[in-house]
């Protein structure tokens, strides 16, 4: 038996066949459902202290440096709601956990009114406090734009920007783009003398001159390829023997690294880029995102790798962390801030009464056979 299922599983040479099922993960109900991980006494390296790169933003670094004790406020447009004329969205904020909740202020027209909760998304993600700020706008008639203006105290700092929706009958204006940074094919030289910050403040320079309502980020947000040259298991475990590698354990310490690499990048790469942070600050957001968001090719792998317990575990830690970045949300309560799917999370957001935007997350269910589940369509 154990012959018959070699001949199935391996090449005349034992490795394991690319195309056969992972031998530690046969059946795996989702990309994301890998093994528990084992019991182990070892201790995974330790993360190398931060270097700046030589690229041309001063702000990214290998590997990607701590964020400092506040974040945000980065604002996300969900949709509008033409039943109750609302317009719904939310602001993303983290605080050090050693200070009380931020106050936030809004202000806006005589004509419209507005609404907003603060909700807990973690209580503690790597010492800072994650909230939610749901908003809900009256959408007034009319054909103008309207400004949002927005103050948080932090306790020792004020930071303040503005905002705009589209009144009813207003044509919404927005922006698009993907690709937020460069693979790892592209070399630091390369890179260094690609000034794409500029990009970021045309942009924002056209927003100056003629808000935009919404901007739609489709893909590459961040690019975490370098993750397999910045955290030395990883590193190590590019390296190994081909069955060895399908076969290895992601372990807790090491899903720890990684959720911290990723947050870290979010946080490097939308803070400290003051064009990026300017961005998020003043435009409502719509995200999907791609797989170098995850790693190269994620969800295109044929079996034997798609279900390997690392390249899961790998794209499971990925996905938190896109959730809570992009969609202001978690795992837990996903569905209930607005995003559908069987095992993905897809949106659908009115904008007025004239367009619809249907963000389709084209990574999750991903396999060498589909895009989306057949539930999820």
């Amino acid at each position: 038996m154990n012959n018959l299922q070699d001949t199935i599983t391996k090449d005349k040479h034992g490795d394991y066949l690319a195309t056969t099922s992972n031998p530690v993960n046969t059946d795996p109900q989702y990309m994301g459902d890998y093994p528990p991980p084992k019991f182990t006494t070892s201790k995974i390296p330790d993360l190398p202290p931060p270097t700046q790169s030589t690229t041309e933003s001063p702000a990214i670094n290998r590997p990607p440096k701590s964020p400092g004790e506040a974040l945000g406020p980065f604002f996300q447009f969900i949709t509008t709601d033409l039943n109750r004329m609302l317009w719904i969205g939310s602001a993303l904020v983290f605080r050090h956990v050693s200070y009380v909740q931020p106050h936030i202020e809004f202000l806006c027209g005589n004509d419209m009114s507005i609404n907003y909760n603060w909700e807990i998304l973690y209580e503690n993600i790597f010492d800072l406090r994650a909230y939610r700020v749901n908003i809900f706008i009256r959408i007034p008639p009319g054909e103008n734009d309207e400004q949002v203006s927005w103050k948080i105290d932090w306790g020792e700092k004020v930071t303040t920007g503005q905002f705009y929706i589209a009144q009813f009958n207003q044509k919404w204006r927005g922006g698009f783009f993907s690709c937020n940074g460069f693979d790892a094919t592209v070399t630091e030289d390369i890179a260094s003398d690609l000034t794409y910050s500029n990009v970021w403040n045309h942009l924002l320079s056209v927003h100056k001159e003629k808000p935009f309502h919404v901007l739609l980020w489709g893909g590459d947000q961040n690019y975490i390829d370098f993750i397999f040259e910045d955290i030395p298991f990883l590193r190590a475990w590019v390296n190994m023997e081909w069955n060895q590698k399908w076969t290895t354990d992601f372990r807790q310490d090491l899903q720890d690294q990684v959720e911290q690499y990723h947050f870290n990048t979010y946080a490097e790469n939308w803070n400290r880029r003051d064009e990026v942070r300017n961005a998020l600050s003043s435009i409502p957001s719509l995200m999907t995102w791609d797989d170098h968001d995850i790693f190269d090719g994620a969800g295109s792998y044929p079996p034997l790798i798609h279900d390997s317990p690392m390249m899961m575990g790998l794209f499971h830690s990925a996905q938190k962390m896109r959730l809570l970045f992009q969609h202001h949300t978690t795992l837990a309560k996903a569905r209930q801030h607005y995003l559908f799917g069987y095992q993905g999370y897809n949106f659908f957001a009115q904008c007025g009464p004239n367009l619809v935007i249907i963000g389709t997350d084209g990574r999750s269910e991903r396999t060498t056979e589909r895009v989306h589940e057949e539930k999820t369509w």
